[in-house]
């Protein structure tokens, strides 16, 4: 674990999750491949997803994607079939985030609409995002496509979903290829989420820590200036509600192309925003993830595929593509003064 008890993994632990949208009158289906299981019988591999690829329950994430400086060896997919993983995100000072009040993100989502005169979250050219809408009214707080309104919900459905522990929240999800699988009793009780929960809340947050060395301390100074000047801090809001340097605004934003990521635990939100083009690029869509303690939380980006924030910077498309080349238009300097900056956002 990174940065200590509750901290992000490497990509060893990455979950492996699929999306099949086929053509014509066909079911659409998602969900989470598991890589592990407690009898053989039960044991799942990507063939269950789509028959032309290999019986492999823990692809490399090379198959998948292009790693930078590591290339690709990637897998052939059949049409509509898409596979994407999940890296473990940090859990740091997770009990803020859970207080932060719906209407603060759902005030930001505005502010960023205001900004570019009601632009819509599908447009790429500019930073808009949208909150994650929830059955109830509630918003999206947790998990990288924001589906958790709140950290018991995101507990409850990582137990559920990673580890195969059904719960009130959440049942266990039906092994692929076994359509008869019968649901069992509940492995864990609400008592028992709870206090798992209570556990979560209880890790620290993170903080800046500025360095000892006067030089050092003001690269890092400049550096967070220039975070601003060049967008960053437009989806890495430093501060949301009354929760200072959290960097995210906890909203989707769509992140282009190369950064698509199908598939999810459970069935698709009750909301979906009405978008022009023909294919949703909801797979597209990230939920900013908060910077405090980015500097003790490698690997970077969804699946992991960054090892160090200056390789996750440049891997930033659609609406954080602007933000990244202003970032590569920076003299060399300038660049390690923005680095120092990220690099003083210390896990607990």
């Amino acid at each position: 674990m990174q940065g200590g008890v509750g901290g992000s993994s490497g990509l060893e632990h990455n979950v492996t999750t699929f999306a099949v949208r086929p053509e014509g009158s066909a079911q659409a289906r998602e969900g989470v491949v598991h890589a592990a299981a407690v009898a053989v019988s039960f044991q799942e591999n990507l063939r269950q997803v789509d028959s032309r690829l290999p019986p492999m329950e823990r692809p490399p994430l090379g198959a998948l994607v292009t790693i930078p400086h590591c290339g690709r060896n990637p897998l052939n997919f059949s049409p509509g079939v898409h596979v994407s993983q999940r890296n473990t995100p940090a859990l740091f000072g997770a009990k803020l985030i859970d207080e932060i009040p719906d209407r603060v993100i759902v005030a930001q989502e505005r502010s960023q609409r205001l900004k570019y005169g009601m632009a819509a979250p599908d447009r790429e050219d500019v930073q808009v995002g949208r909150a994650l809408r929830l059955a109830g009214g509630r918003i999206g707080h947790f998990g990288w496509k924001a589906q958790s309104a709140s950290l018991l919900d995101f507990v409850q459905a990582a137990c559920a979903n990673e580890l195969g522990l059904s719960n009130p929240g959440h049942a266990q999800p039906h092994p692929l290829g076994k359509p008869d699988y019968q649901d069992r009793d509940l492995d864990l009780t609400l008592e028992q989420c709870t206090q798992l929960t209570a556990f979560v809340a209880s890790l620290a947050r993170p903080t800046e820590r500025i360095p000892a060395s006067l030089q050092a301390a003001e690269q890092a100074h400049a550096g967070k200036k220039l975070f601003s000047k060049i967008g960053c801090a437009e989806c890495h809001t430093p501060d949301m509600g009354s929760v200072e340097g959290l960097y995210s605004d906890l909203l989707l934003h769509q992140m282009g192309e190369l950064l698509i990521g199908g598939g999810s635990y459970h069935e698709p939100p009750v909301e979906f925003p009405k978008f022009k083009k023909a294919e949703s690029p909801q797979n597209s869509e990230w939920r900013t993830p908060p910077l405090w303690g980015v500097a003790d939380s490698a690997p970077y980006m969804h699946d992991g595929r960054a090892n160090t924030l200056e390789d996750a910077i440049k891997l930033h498309g659609g609406q954080g593509a602007a933000s990244a080349q202003n970032f590569r238009q920076l003299g060399d300097a300038e660049q390690k003064q923005v680095l120092a900056f990220l690099n003083t956002l210390k896990a607990p």
